[in-house]
């Protein structure tokens, strides 16, 4: 008898919705002063890019001798690929370093509040229990 009983409890097939957790991740990174500072510097880099840009127009267009000019064109532009794929790297780089304390983050309370699983909030159609707040007030 006992071990019938033992038998039933492991073939129970009811999910337990308090052991998954959901996240919306978008709206955390929206929050994140993090994201935002990010974000701010990119367009601070972008800025000076432009602006480095438009100097070396200055100066491919001043130039007189065609030559010259398309030589230094051809500098420039070699320079601005460079730079601008410079940029995005170090961009790409740092948000990855950022989603990557995000999702640590999250797993780190999925152990503490004992959720077996986390889901992105977008996926799921019913069920589980909400952290965003939670994460979102950890992460900032």
């Amino acid at each position: 008898m006992k071990s019938q009983t033992n038998a039933k409890a492991k073939i129970n097939t009811q999910p337990n919705t308090n052991n998954i957790a959901v996240v919306d991740v978008q709206s955390i990174v929206n929050s994140s002063v993090q994201v935002k500072a990010l974000k701010e510097a990119q367009a601070a880099k972008v800025s000076e890019l432009n602006a480095w840009l438009q100097n070396a127009q200055n100066e491919v267009n001043a130039e007189q001798d065609k030559e010259r000019q398309q030589a230094l064109l051809q500098k420039y532009n070699a320079e601005f690929a460079l730079k601008r794929r410079d940029v995005a790297l170090q961009y790409q780089q740092e948000l990855k370093t950022v989603s990557d304390n995000i999702s640590q983050t999250v797993a780190k309370e999925a152990v503490k509040k004992g959720y077996s699983m986390v889901i992105a909030k977008n996926l799921v159609i019913y069920g589980g229990v909400d952290i965003t707040e939670n994460i979102a007030k950890i992460v900032k």
